[in-house]
Order: structure tokens, then C-alpha cells, then sequence
């Protein structure tokens, strides 16, 4: 009979492997994480790791997955998405995801889908297609709000939002790929200014100030 005790700590025992292999491959990457250090971070046996995970390939799919879920959660409950504008809603997703970066004392470790995409996309078809299609539900939905906006405010304005969604994931990827290299916070604050002052021309607001949408949700997961 397995012991119950043993059994509870079961998932615990996952979320930490989980949580480990988040943190080792944003700052190391894919192949120079070994199960060995993973295990390590985690204080969990190799056993315990092969338990759950038969590769190394294995972990680092469940874990994209588990970074995934974890971002989505963190911006399904910001304050912005409770907001009722649409533009103001892609405001707010621009200053979440700016404090969110820059509220970290130390310069990001990168997006573990950056990282890995970099790394694996020719030589692990599966990891690519799943590090693709969190891209893509990502950029979907910032697409939806601008849409929204546009259907709103300039209708007549000659832009795709599907395009500038996804002008603003090479945007938000390649700032925190240009941070890391530099060690510096500010590109990715400079960036993403700018890119909110293009907003501003497409919805022909250039005039205005630029509105800033604070999130009182400080308790979210780190990028």
C-alpha cells in the first residue's frame, strides 16, 4: 500500500522540479541546465525526477507550460483587465508588464519562451511549436483589446492590430534579450515608451499626454 504521507507530497515534490527548472533554464538555458542541477535546486532525488519526467526535454515542455499559466494568471487578475476601455485596457497591459520588469532589483533573467525558442527552435520541434503557441495566445489577446480600440476611437485608421500585437512581442522579447546583454533596466523602460508613443499616433492621441494606467496588483509573478 503506498504510504499516504508519501503520496501528498507527490505534487508538491513536482512544483518545486517545476520551479527549478523555471529559474535554471531563464538564467542558463535549455542545454546548460543538467537534471542533475535541476535536481539539486529543487532538493529532490533523481528518482523523484524521473518520476514525473522521463527527459530533460520533458521537464523543460511542463515547465514553459507552467510559466505560461502562471503569466496568463498574473494577467487575467491585474486591475486593467477590469477596466471597461479598451484603449485604456492596452495602456494598462503596457504599464503592467513595464512595472512588473522594473519593479525587479535584479535585471531579468529573461522569458523562459525567449530563452528557449532561441535556443531549441531547429533541434526540438515540440518545444518550439509549444514555446509558439504560448506567443500566440499571448499576442492574441493584446489583439483583441486593440482591435477594440480601434473599432472605438479610429475606425478609419489605416493599421492591423493582429500586426502591431505582434510588433510589440518582438518589442517586449528583444528589450528583455537587449536588458539581459546590458544589464540595464533602461532599454526595456525606453522601448516601451516609445512603442506607447506609436499608440498614441495610430490612435491619434500624439497631442496628448500619455495616459498611465497604475496597477495597485504588486503581487504577481516576476517576468
Amino acid at each position: 500500500m503506498t504510504d499516504i504521507t508519501t503520496k501528498s507530497k507527490r505534487p508538491v515534490t513536482r512544483q518545486k522540479l517545476l520551479d527549478a527548472s523555471v529559474k535554471l533554464m531563464r538564467i542558463k538555458g535549455f542545454n546548460a541546465t543538467s537534471v542533475e542541477d535541476i535536481c539539486d535546486a529543487a532538493d529532490v532525488t533523481k528518482g523523484g525526477f524521473f518520476h514525473y519526467f522521463h527527459s530533460k526535454q520533458a521537464v523543460a515542455k511542463a515547465a514553459v507550460e507552467h510559466y505560461r499559466q502562471a503569466r496568463q494568471q498574473a494577467f487575467e487578475q491585474a486591475s486593467f483587465r477590469k477596466l471597461a476601455d479598451p484603449l485604456e485596457r492596452v495602456y494598462g497591459r503596457l504599464n503592467f508588464i513595464k512595472n512588473d520588469l522594473l519593479e525587479s532589483v535584479q535585471v531579468t533573467g529573461g522569458c523562459l519562451l525567449g530563452m528557449l525558442a532561441q535556443e531549441l527552435a531547429i533541434t526540438h520541434p515540440l518545444l518550439r511549436q509549444t514555446c509558439q503557441n504560448a506567443f500566440l495566445s499571448m499576442t492574441l489577446e493584446f489583439e483583441k483589446d486593440l482591435a477594440a480600440a480601434k473599432t472605438r476611437y479610429a475606425p478609419q485608421a489605416d493599421f492591423d492590430p493582429k500586426k502591431i500585437a505582434n510588433l510589440f512581442m518582438a518589442i517586449y522579447q528583444g528589450s528583455l534579450l537587449l536588458a539581459k546583454t546590458a544589464e540595464s533596466h533602461t532599454i526595456m523602460e525606453e522601448n516601451f515608451d516609445q512603442f506607447a508613443r506609436l499608440l498614441a499616433g495610430l490612435f491619434n492621441r500624439a497631442s496628448q499626454p500619455l495616459p498611465v494606467i497604475t496597477d495597485p496588483s504588486s503581487d504577481h509573478s516576476r517576468n
